[in-house]
C-alpha cells in the first residue's frame, strides 16, 4: 500500500480551478516514489468537491476538443489519494482564510 503525501497546496491557475497540488505516493519500505503534479480540486454545478488529474487537451480532424486522461489509477487507490486531496484541501481553506477576504466559495 502506497503511502500519500499531499504538498505544495495553493491557489488554482484559472478561476474553476479552486486549487492545485502535488501528490506523492511513496512505497512501503520508503525507496520508492512518483509524483503527480497539478491535480485539481474542483467542484461540479451541485457543489460537490471533487479531484481532477492532469490530462492531455487533444484538437481532432474535424476540429473538435477533448481532454485524454494521462494516469489511471484502480478505483480504490484513486478513491485514497482523492480523499487526501480533499481533506488537504479542506485545511488549506481553513489556514488560508483572512478576516474580510472571500475565498471564493
Amino acid at each position: 500500500m502506497f503511502k500519500i503525501e499531499i504538498s505544495n497546496m495553493g491557489k488554482g491557475t484559472r478561476s474553476h480551478i479552486l486549487a492545485s497540488c502535488k501528490v506523492k505516493l511513496i512505497s512501503e519500505d520508503g525507496a520508492e516514489f512518483v509524483s503527480i503534479f497539478d491535480a485539481r480540486v474542483m467542484r461540479n454545478r451541485s457543489g460537490q468537491l471533487w479531484v481532477a488529474w492532469p490530462s492531455l487537451h487533444v484538437r481532432e480532424v474535424d476540429q473538435s476538443e477533448r481532454y485524454v486522461p494521462i494516469l489511471a489509477f484502480s478505483d480504490k487507490l484513486e478513491r485514497r489519494i482523492a480523499d487526501a486531496v480533499l481533506a488537504s484541501y479542506e485545511g488549506y481553506q481553513t489556514t488560508s482564510a483572512r478576516p474580510g477576504v472571500s475565498r471564493g466559495r
